[in-house]
């Protein structure tokens, strides 16, 4: 069964149905949350290393080079978890999936018309749409031009890591991407003007808001073994050049920004030097966890967390 990769941030995901638990897949490591009631802290969870090199994200071809090792994984998680199926939130790698954020001046009434108009914008930005690409989007209100967010990924792809965890049983109700789910943990009001930053071992993704409404997606990918210092470097750059073009191009200031990275010693570097060195509001994705919860487990664990807030 096939499920959408993307769910519009304000309505669907905060209205989307509460799976069972929550997993995400990272070329690292496998974590995972056992979801409770909305609003009651999870019932367990856990993080687990990968065999290095079983998964290797990309848009465009194979994700996952070692099924053998990654399946073990997810076995041991639904034991560490205390689970034998039900239906879960799955997130996968940034890579993935490609994201635009359109400004439209208007959109086709009719869904199939609409469909087809979002496709042939996509494909300006995208030359040669591969014939098996999923689409999803959201459009935000407003007048006279209109903001449409959009996901795109290989049918090929994600139904590679749907089958991982329905040969285990499982029904992937959702897929998403981190970044994506971390906004529900933002706590953001009207008129807020913000970027948020996704660390993960090989990639960052900015997610740009202005008033409150979209306004950018990027992504960029890290070099394998990079020093820890030198990580920081490439990232306070990429987020210095990133909040200039975005407030020349908006004519407005980027007010904060929240700041998220799976390990957590990288995010608290890169607030430390956003803050000092380029004196700019940054601050790292907090949410309420259980009481044992270590930085290091909120960190890695917060994507999956804005799936359960």
């Amino acid at each position: 069964m096939t499920v959408p990769i993307f769910e519009s941030l304000w309505n669907a995901f905060l209205e989307r149905p509460h799976p069972d638990a929550v997993f995400e897949l990272a070329p690292e490591r496998l974590s995972g949350l056992r979801a409770t009631a909305p609003g009651r802290a999870p019932r367990g969870r856990f993080i687990l290393p990968l065999r290095a090199g079983s998964l290797v994200p990309s848009f465009d071809r194979p994700n996952v080079t070692d099924a053998f090792a990654v399946r073990a994984a997810i076995e041991r998680g639904k034991g560490e978890l205390g689970i034998g199926g039900g239906t879960i939130a799955l997130l996968v790698p940034e890579p993935c999936v490609r994201i635009f954020i359109l400004t439209v001046e208007s959109v086709p009434a009719s869904p199939a018309e609409r469909d087809t108009f979002i496709r042939w914008r996509v494909g300006k930005q995208m030359p040669l749409l591969p014939e098996d690409l999923r689409l999803a989007y959201d459009i935000a209100p407003g007048a006279p031009a209109r903001k449409v967010i959009v996901s795109a990924a290989r049918d090929a792809v994600v139904r590679e890591y749907e089958g991982l965890f329905e040969s285990a049983g499982m029904h992937v109700g959702t897929v998403t991407v981190p970044s994506l789910s971390l906004v529900n943990l933002l706590g953001v009001q009207p008129g807020t003007n913000g970027l948020l930053l996704n660390i993960e071992s090989d990639s960052l993704s900015f997610l740009a808001l202005m008033d409150s409404g979209w306004t950018l997606y990027r992504q960029k990918g890290l070099g394998p073994d990079l020093a820890a210092e030198a990580r920081t470097d490439i990232v306070v750059n990429e987020v210095e050049n990133t909040v200039h073009f975005i407030e020349d191009r908006e004519r407005k200031k980027v007010e904060r920004i929240w700041v998220r990275a799976a390990a957590w010693d990288d995010g608290s570097a890169v607030v430390s030097r956003l803050k000092g060195a380029l004196l700019l509001a940054a601050q790292t994705v907090d949410y309420e966890a259980p009481g044992d919860w270590d930085e290091r487990e909120k960190a890695a664990l917060a994507p999956l967390m804005g799936q359960v807030a």
